[in-house]
């Protein structure tokens, strides 16, 4: 390489290098403004997550959730979703498979004083939920799908919650089971 190439070759080094020193080397900078970042889709934790969508609950329901959790314990996989900053409400969905027949179903699956509900896979039941500790009160959707699955749908309300406006949920909460019962057949 000849003398002039060398030259060149420092020059832009030091060009490219001077940037490097200074007060601000080293130094903490803020982070640059641009958009803030988007919630993952609750299908993404895996698991009964994929049957729900946090857009079609909000629309249905009218209760906003962003952060979704999966698990699986034998042959139940289960999700919760809950907002980031509270613990409640919390929306539950679960999945098991089974050999039950509507019989078996209505016999041992459905509580005492629910109310059934037409047009739910091969049987469906909607019910109230009594407050617990910590937990206002909760409607829960409970079916027997086409495919054999025995699924439970439960939103849990904060503490304090009035049973009046939590029984108004229950409608939504069966139109939100029917949506999820066409994409498990």
């Amino acid at each position: 390489m000849r003398f002039g190439h060398w030259v060149l070759l420092l020059g832009a080094v030091l060009v490219g290098l001077s940037g490097c020193g200074g007060p601000a080397a080293g130094a903490d900078r803020k982070p640059q403004a641009g958009p803030s970042p988007t919630r993952w889709p609750a299908a993404t934790a895996g698991g009964a997550c994929q049957l729900l969508d946090f857009d079609q609950i909000a629309s249905v329901v009218g209760t906003s959730f962003d952060v979704a959790a999966a698990s699986q314990t034998g042959a139940t996989y289960t999700c919760v979703v809950e907002q980031t900053r509270a613990k409640l409400p919390d929306l539950s969905l679960s999945v098991t498979s089974t050999q039950a027949d509507v019989g078996i179903f209505k016999s041992t699956v459905v509580p005492a004083g629910a109310a059934a509900v037409a047009d739910l896979g091969k049987s469906g039941y909607s019910a109230t939920v009594p407050p617990a500790a910590g937990a206002g009160p909760g409607v829960e959707v409970g079916w027997l799908s086409g495919n054999q699955r025995l699924i439970t749908l439960r939103l849990r309300t904060p503490a304090g919650s009035t049973t009046a406006g939590t029984a108004a949920l229950l409608p939504k909460l069966v139109t939100l089971a029917r949506q999820i019962d066409m994409t498990t057949v």
